[in-house]
């Protein structure tokens, strides 16, 4: 066994010695001096990235999360936004129809014209774009 282990170390010492003559060389130190700086670099860059990368789906899932929790407890502030936007409009029509200078019959009938005005506006524009989509294919 002792045979053995000797054996052992003299392959490491000659596997050394061998390696320490080849450094003597400038061109090969240089070579593994220049292999060994892309790899780092190349290391770094790919941490980076890879830190970029988890960063980025931490924010995501953590949006996430929020959103849910949120939502859970009922927070939700599209909701507040659409209803505040509706109660002011249902207000403005109320003053409107309050203070006009003309009488109820005119002012329904105001108010009917620019509603159908409006629908007509609207429609228009909806048939307008839905002559601009391209065609896919997939009629069916």
């Amino acid at each position: 066994m002792k045979n053995f282990r000797s054996n052992r170390v003299q392959d490491w010492v000659r596997l050394g010695a061998k390696l320490s003559l080849l450094f003597t060389d400038p061109k090969v130190r240089s070579a593994v001096s220049d292999g060994l700086k892309d790899h780092a670099d190349n290391l770094r860059d790919r941490a980076n990235d890879f830190t970029d990368t988890v960063s980025d789906k931490y924010d995501d899932a953590m949006g996430r999360v929020e959103a849910a929790a949120s939502a859970m407890r009922g927070k939700r502030h599209w909701a507040s936004h659409v209803g505040g936007f509706l109660l002011g409009v249902g207000v403005g029509a109320g003053l409107g129809i309050l203070l006009a200078p003309a009488s109820g019959a005119e002012t329904r009938d105001a108010f009917r014209d620019t509603a159908v005005d409006m629908k007509n506006k609207v429609s228009d524009r909806i048939r307008q774009s839905v002559k601009t989509v391209p065609f896919t294919g997939t009629e069916g």
